[in-house]
């Protein structure tokens, strides 16, 4: 072989390898979680396992329900994810029937599982990709993290601009006040337990004016009926998923006749899968929350969306629209 071939050959080597080189970039996904792991994936993503409820209804809000071959037992949202497999979750989690839907990634919230569990699934070829939004600000991080797993940039950034305009609306349409709301998570029966600060639902009150009767406590707590009656809330709102005859039973509480929320018979009895899931669908938490406490219906307006293109670090441009959005529910309140 002369040296010409020889060099020729090297060279369409060379290019060959380059190839391949840009292909396998181009095709990879690196997604930091929020636990501020750097997952790197080598080709697109296209079987999903969720686990948590908030978490599988971000990725259909994205539109990847298509991607999703499992959930966890609790995700219920749209009705057609209850198609897919239940799995357990928490400590009940079984790792076999997880391998057993050869998913690439599951996403995972790390309220619900272990370190071990993790690892135990990362040890058989499966990318765990962890959840942590507990506030708002989580939420986004969230939408973000799971568009990029799944290419839907553009998609979440959208998400993420209609929920900033929705809550900055019902913040301008809503009265300053110090009246205060206890939030009960879970029931007497089973132990109170609420979200103080740090939490989507400490936001939820304050952007509809109004103060959480446990905001000295960080994120989420077990409390006592004394704390509730010396707190003396304004409106209780219960989140507990215990029917309609929730109510009923803490208006009859012994001890708790004097507080105000009881006296002026001001429970609300909230669709617990919306108000507890730190989801897009928190918008509809602060919606009903609102007409609750105001007693008047209410319709978000339309989000201008032109102009608003996701940027390459992955911010939207004209990002003041949330403040812009403020400012118009002033003025139509007004």
């Amino acid at each position: 072989m002369s040296k010409k071939l020889v060099s020729l050959f090297l060279v369409v080597l060379m290019m060959l390898s380059m190839a391949t080189v840009s292909l396998a970039e181009a095709t990879s996904i690196t997604v930091v979680d929020m636990y501020d792991r750097e997952i790197v994936l080598t080709e697109a993503v296209t079987r999903i396992v969720a686990l948590s409820p908030s978490d599988c209804e971000i990725l259909c809000a994205l539109g990847c329900e298509d991607l999703l071959v499992g959930r966890g037992k609790y995700c219920d949202y749209p009705e057609t994810i209850t198609e897919l497999p239940a799995l357990a979750t928490g400590k009940n989690l079984n790792v076999e029937e997880i391998l057993a839907l050869e998913p690439q990634v599951v996403v995972v919230s790390d309220m619900n599982q272990t370190d071990e569990q993790f690892k135990l699934l990362e040890e058989n070829g499966v990318q765990v990709i962890v959840s942590r939004n507990t506030d708002i600000e989580g939420v986004y991080t969230a939408i973000r993290m799971l568009a990029t797993l799944t290419g839907k940039q553009v998609e979440g950034e959208e998400i993420i601009a209609y929920m900033q305009h929705a809550f900055a609306y019902i913040a301008g349409i809503s009265e300053e006040t110090e009246k205060t709301i206890y939030f009960e998570v879970m029931p007497l029966e089973y132990g109170l337990y609420t979200g103080g600060a740090n939490t989507f639902l400490h936001e939820l009150a304050q952007l509809c004016g109004m103060q959480n009767a446990f905001e000295d406590i960080d994120q989420w707590a077990s409390i006592s009926q004394e704390q509730v009656i010396d707190r003396n809330p304004d409106y209780i709102v219960l989140i507990t998923g215990m029917g309609e005859d929730a109510p009923a039973e803490v208006l009859a509480r012994e001890g708790w006749e004097e507080i105000t929320a009881i006296k002026n018979a001001a429970i609300y009895n909230a669709d617990n899968s919306i108000m507890t899931r730190p989801a897009p669908r928190l918008v509809d938490a602060a919606e009903g929350l609102y007409e609750f406490l105001y007693g008047t219906e209410i319709e978000i307006p339309a989000l201008e969306t032109e102009g608003l293109t996701a940027e390459a670090d992955g911010e939207v441009s004209g990002e003041n629209s949330a403040e812009t959005s403020q400012e118009n529910s002033k003025e139509v309140a007004e």
